[in-house]
């Protein structure tokens, strides 16, 4: 137990003090210090989760070793923000705004189709919540056991796009807010995608998918937040207010409904939901000799490649790799994720590899940025968040999604050579 204590302490102190150095050098409140402090965060709830006495006999085995590899893989994958943070651009260029709408206005379009199914989902999914103490675990069974069914092809293609390009669309509403000019009406209606997009995965009975969209709209808020009006920043304020408390309340009153019954109580088990990632990665993840040859972080792009016996899902992942350790219905961070598929050497090259692109890619001259270069920096930043207490939010078909950040990245691109280019100071 005391080699246990001294290498959770060590992991503790290695974020501590990361946290104290870059929040020094890179200010509090930007990227760089949000994402060090929520790695502060959960490696505090990894502790408490290991001190529990209804989980400690779980834990058990600690070293210091891949707290270390986790520690530097991450500092390593944001050092491109770091670079963004010091350099601090003063002025932000983006696309004229005309351009940026099309893509908006499509989006919006097709919520329009995709939206009132959630809006009864999410209906009825609360009314539920509110009413019976068992509803939370009772949808939570019935999603995961329901197969995704789309009354026709064309609201299947719809529903997809609306997902695959969600994070596309945080970031340009975000781009759109930097303009003082924008109508209330439409910061409301934008607004209101968001909060349905909250609200839809809780109506399910799920909390992962709702955290992870809160990651995405942190990351968007953190670069963006400098370049707004001081009256886009209160509108702001006060609808993310509203929001939160909006969302937090079903949120809890599911947790409560789900865990409430357990030996540990739901304060124990959120505990173990949001502190378990880097425990497990410690015990699990770092030293497998199994691996799953990419058959999860990678599973689309191999069946593109023409890769044979790639297995369909998710469940047929888990029974074809069923010998392994830890199943992915346990956390064990993004980086866990890429161990377990690939091993320990492979994804810190390739990290290494794209670490070195991106601070070229994003390398700002002059005091500018332009936002086809923040839109790197933000998928870098979302992927991060999202990992810290989960896994790699893309697998599977969420492939498609980093398809459409190439897409995104090359239309950012285009529409800032062939517009007016749009400056925006910081405030």
């Amino acid at each position: 137990m005391e080699q246990d204590y001294f290498s959770i302490f060590t992991y503790i102190a290695l974020w501590s003090l990361a946290l104290l150095v870059l929040s020094k050098l890179c200010k509090i409140g930007s990227t760089t210090s949000v994402i060090v402090a929520t790695y502060t965060f959960f490696a505090v709830l990894a502790y408490l989760l290991m001190d529990n006495p209804y989980f400690q006999p779980n834990y058990q085995g600690l070293t210091i070793a891949p707290f270390i590899y986790l520690f530097l893989f991450i500092i390593v994958s944001i050092l491109p923000i770091i670079k963004y943070d010091t350099t601090k651009p003063r002025t932000l260029i983006g696309p004229s705004f005309e351009s940026i709408k099309y893509f908006l206005y499509i989006y919006i379009l097709v919520s329009l189709v995709v939206l009132p199914q959630s809006f009864t989902n999410i209906q009825e999914g609360i009314s539920r919540l509110m009413s019976s103490s068992e509803a939370g675990a009772e949808m939570y069974a019935e999603t995961h056991d329901m197969e995704a069914t789309y009354h026709s092809p064309i609201f299947g293609a719809f529903s997809a796009f609306h997902n695959c390009f969600f994070e596309t669309f945080v970031f340009l509403t975000f781009l759109m807010y930097c303009s003082s000019k924008i109508s209330k009406w439409y910061f409301v209606v934008l607004s209101t995608i968001i909060l349905f997009e909250l609200l839809a995965p809780i109506a399910a009975g799920l909390r992962t998918m709702t955290i992870m969209k809160v990651f995405t709209i942190l990351a968007a808020v953190t670069f963006f937040f400098p370049f707004w009006a001081k009256n886009i920043k209160r509108f702001f304020v006060t609808v993310g207010g509203i929001v939160i408390v909006i969302t937090m309340i079903p949120f809890l009153v599911l947790t409560i409904s789900r865990f409430g019954d357990r030996d540990a109580g739901a304060g124990g088990e959120i505990i173990r939901y949001a502190g378990e990632a880097p425990l497990n990665f410690n015990i699990y993840c770092y030293g497998t000799e199994l691996t799953r040859e990419g058959d999860r972080t990678c599973n689309m792009f191999k069946r593109w490649l023409g890769y044979s016996n790639v297995p369909e899902d998710v469940n047929e992942t888990r029974i074809v790799h069923s010998a392994m350790e830890l199943g992915d219905e346990a956390f064990s961070t993004h980086v866990g994720d890429f161990v377990l598929d690939f091993g320990v050497v492979t994804p810190f090259i390739a990290l290494s590899i794209l670490t070195l692109i991106f601070i070229f890619a994003t390398h700002t001259n002059k005091q500018k940025v332009y936002s086809h270069q923040l839109f790197l920096l933000y998928i870098v930043t979302c992927i991060t968040l999202q990992g810290s207490m989960y896994l790699f939010y893309y697998s599977f078909k969420e492939n498609y999604t980093l398809v459409s950040f190439l897409i995104a990245y090359i239309f950012l691109i285009a529409v800032e050579n062939i517009s007016k280019p749009i400056c925006f100071n910081r405030q």
